[in-house]
């Protein structure tokens, strides 16, 4: 099956399949007028004369949709949430929300694309799953269409990985202090891009869409960051 690039609004985005083009004409997202191009033609070419559809037949009509199609394609595509609040629970918490925003947008992937897997251990183990977790949000289909992401996956995953490792070696040492400088290495400089991206995908898509809520996942690695947080402050003090 062909892949087709789209230009539209002197923009270029793709490769999308046929299926998910002709849904994209059907929703009103995309215009017969728009153009597109794959390897077999020689020049860019009207949706319309690609796929044949005309001016007096228009776009297929929007196929029924059950309340369930529409409450998806509401939902975010990823975790939304202000970039700010991951920078500040992922100190807050020694890097733990780090974990968590790992395993929520897994959850994510796994019920929007039905996959059989486990988004609780791939957010435990995320030094393994990092990678292929940032590779999906940047080739993602859908949220390409609405905003062409920037970041590099690879380079930010590394980096993820090597500061989160660099962050553990330094907590280790036999110092509160060593502790406490260990939770301000910034390994989250390295999600931030790619919730930024999440969070101008959300907002163009739906715009009337709210940021995800403080859920029981939120509070239990604020309360164990505070708790820690604690526990490290007074063990400083008593050092002194």
């Amino acid at each position: 099956m062909s892949s087709y690039h789209i230009a539209k609004d002197g923009k270029q985005t793709g490769p999308f399949d046929e299926e998910y083009i002709r849904k994209q004409l059907a929703a009103g997202m995309l215009d017969i007028s728009d153009l597109c191009w794959c390897e077999r033609m020689s020049d860019w070419q009207p949706l319309g004369t690609v796929f044949k559809i005309d001016a007096t037949t228009g776009a297929p009509p929007p196929i029924p949709r059950s309340k369930e199609a529409i409450a998806s394609e509401e939902a975010p595509l990823f975790l939304y949430i202000p970039t700010s609040r991951l920078i500040v629970l992922s100190i807050v918490s020694m890097s733990l929300y780090e974990a968590y925003w790992i395993y929520r947008n897994w959850r994510y992937i796994r019920e929007r694309d039905g996959l059989n897997i486990s988004p609780f251990w791939r957010g435990i183990f995320g030094i393994f799953y990092c990678h292929s977790l940032l590779r999906r949000i940047h080739e993602d289909q859908e949220a390409r269409s609405y905003c062409q992401p920037t970041f590099s996956p690879g380079s930010l995953a590394t980096g993820w990985v090597v500061l989160l490792i660099v962050s553990n070696a330094v907590s280790r040492a036999p110092s509160i202090a060593a502790s406490i400088i260990s939770a301000f290495i910034p390994s989250f400089l390295c999600l931030a891009p790619v919730q930024n991206y999440i969070n101008s995908v959300t907002e163009k898509r739906n715009p009337a869409q709210k940021v995800y809520g403080w859920s029981s996942g939120h509070i239990v690695c604020l309360v164990v960051g505070i708790i820690v947080w604690a526990l490290l402050l007074i063990g400083l003090g008593a050092e002194k």
